[in-house]
């Protein structure tokens, strides 16, 4: 039970903790067969209770016995490598990125071939899972890690920015396809481009900006109010606003009828607002940029905005109704 969890975990850590505890003496006893027990809880048969306890075991020995832990490091690297191939929805992911995170953090800069081994076979591949935890409760299993996922990536990121522009080829290859149908998978990798796209500079940027176009371009698109919302979020960040305002002769004319949807108002209101406010900026960042895109969607003998058409078919319908009033002698009498 999670009460019997935590009182092991305060007996161990209690007693760890003691000024009388002496590492070198322990670490005897700290044998192969410990680390294969502790290994043997991680692949997916421990409870959600047991996994606190889990990490903070895996932190305690990698802290206090140097000696283990590169088998340590190989045991969660067999875990996540698992994870990121087969559906595990009882693998303990989320607490061993937790442990993996200060090991990054002590990783040298320029990072070895081992660590960006690290990176593009373990962490990335984690993106891959279309699969639900919980389908009812629209909990993808992704977001039972993609908080500390992210956060590991970002490590990386720091030490190396110059892998931001293939980690986003990497995640936007993994957004779910509408057959797929994964809405809230879709906004966790569109929160985690906002983050890496932080992380760059222009000529970065430009590397990934047409993938990333299409990405926002295509979730626009869609007829659930969340993905959209979640893309229209990237003007709010003005350093993501700035990548796309210096790309703006591109980006206007492919954003304008996404934005626009033939004129057609969204179902929901604050997609509507947030639209307005986008439309502003792109038309601030580039007016004759955006007056010519404008001009190619709705100007003379081009298409007829949805607002336009619905207003003359309304006039129109009015100017029957007005006729058939006059033709039957005025307006109908009202009944005794």
């Amino acid at each position: 039970s999670q009460s019997d969890v935590r009182t092991a975990e305060r007996v161990f850590l209690g007693a760890a903790g003691l000024p009388e505890f002496e590492v070198g003496a322990a670490e005897p006893f700290v044998e192969d067969q410990l680390m294969r027990a502790l290994h043997s809880r991680a692949d997916g048969s421990s409870p959600q209770d047991e996994w606190p306890l889990l990490r903070d075991l895996y932190l305690w020995f990698y802290g206090h016995f140097p000696r283990r832990r590169s088998q340590l490091r190989s045991l969660i690297g067999r875990t996540l490598r698992s994870a990121a191939h087969f559906t595990h929805r009882s693998a303990p992911v989320g607490p061993l990125l937790e442990v993996l995170e200060p090991v990054i953090r002590g990783f040298k800069a320029p990072l070895e071939s081992v660590h960006k081994a690290l990176f593009f076979e373990l962490l990335l591949p984690l993106h891959r899972s279309n699969d639900w935890q919980q389908w009812d409760r629209q909990t993808p299993i992704i977001a039972m890690f993609h908080k500390e996922l992210v956060r590991c990536i970002l490590v990386f990121l720091q030490k190396q920015p110059q892998l931001a522009p293939r980690c986003v080829e990497v995640v936007c290859s993994f957004f779910p396809t509408s057959r797929e149908s994964n809405t809230p998978k879709e906004v966790l990798l569109v929160y985690e481009i906002s983050q890496l796209l932080r992380l760059m500079d222009q000529r970065m940027f430009q590397q990934v900006s047409s993938l990333v176009l299409q990405q926002m371009v295509r979730l626009l698109g869609s007829h659930n109010s969340q993905p959209i919302q979640s893309v229209l979020q990237y003007w709010k960040d003005d350093r993501i606003a700035s990548l796309f305002a210096a790309m703006s002769t591109e980006f206007i004319p492919v954003l304008l009828p996404a934005l626009l949807r033939g004129g057609e108002p969204f179902w929901n209101p604050t997609v509507n607002r947030m639209t307005t406010l986008v439309l502003e900026k792109l038309e601030a960042s580039n007016p004759e940029a955006f007056f010519h895109a404008a001009e190619d969607l709705w100007g003379p003998g081009k298409q007829v905005p949805a607002f336009v058409i619905a207003r003359a078919e309304a006039r129109a319908a009015e100017k029957r109704a007005s006729a058939a009033r006059e033709e039957g002698g005025g307006s109908p009498a009202a009944p005794k």
